[in-house]
């Protein structure tokens, strides 16, 4: 009778370990019954603050403290992380504070069956786009501030797909899985921002592009793909060179973001 017993209770923990283990890690995937489009504003990025407790040895560019309720440590002056773009400000580099930026992504579903039409759509538009003063990519001049921005700028985020277009063989198939993170920018094409005839606002740069446009193929009909954004989403300048895709001296100019005056 306890041999028996015995037998059950492993037979029942054996059970309750594959419930466990079909919970944790499904068939199929968990997804929703719709998401797009992503919408997000852009801002200027600035360094982040590095802090130090005195005696550490490590040097701390904290030189300030935040207001309550986020009496954090804080740097002075802010700093912005690209050397070669910046935006119109009244009381920073001088100017107007026309800019404005947005990014989307946005999913156009196709008709199941080939071809295969359903993609995903990426666009960027950003206005008063200047350059830094002490950077090397000024163009025409403005009457109150720095000049239009006369260089490129990228984009970059990290990706993770969820999706049923796996197989153990390459080449994809109907498996459920989830890809290793990827990334999608527009290397190796970049966007080029075009000076304006006003001499109130800086440059405008503007892009719409697709997945498919990018990497032929990405996006197929009917394979429940649930993307993340898994990264840092951030525009670049093209550095000194103005070039976007000599990415050495290119630096983030703008991440998502919100402003409240």
């Amino acid at each position: 009778m306890a041999r028996r017993f015995t037998q059950w209770l492993t037979l029942l923990g054996g059970f309750a370990t594959l419930c466990l283990l079909a919970a944790s890690a499904q068939a199929t995937h968990p997804r929703p019954k719709s998401a797009s489009p992503v919408s997000l504003s852009l801002v200027p990025a600035y360094k982040q603050c590095t802090y130090s407790e005195p005696g550490s040895g490590t040097p701390s560019q904290a030189n300030r403290e935040h207001g309550p309720p986020l009496a954090f440590p804080s740097c002075n002056p802010p700093a912005q992380t690209s050397g070669q773009a910046t935006v119109g400000t009244p009381d920073a580099f001088g100017g107007g504070a026309n800019f404005t930026g947005s990014f989307r992504i946005s999913v156009i579903v196709g008709t199941p069956g080939p071809p295969d039409d359903s993609d995903v759509y990426v666009s960027m538009d950003v206005t008063d786009v200047r350059c830094v003063p002490t950077g090397a990519r000024c163009g025409a001049a403005n009457a109150a501030g720095p000049a239009d921005y006369s260089g490129e700028v990228g984009f970059r985020y990290g990706i993770r797909f969820t999706d049923h277009y796996n197989a153990v063989a390459p080449g994809g198939g109907t498996d459920p899985a989830t890809m290793q993170d990827a990334a999608i920018t527009l290397e190796p094409a970049a966007i080029t921002c075009a000076g304006t005839a006003s001499t109130s606002t800086g440059s405008t740069c503007a892009a719409f592009t697709s997945y498919n446009a990018l990497h032929p193929g990405l996006i197929k009909d009917s394979k429940r793909l649930v993307e993340e954004v898994a990264g840092d989403l951030h525009v670049y300048d093209g550095g000194a060179d103005g070039d976007a895709n000599t990415s050495a001296d290119n630096t983030v100019f703008l991440r998502p973001g919100v402003f409240i005056p």
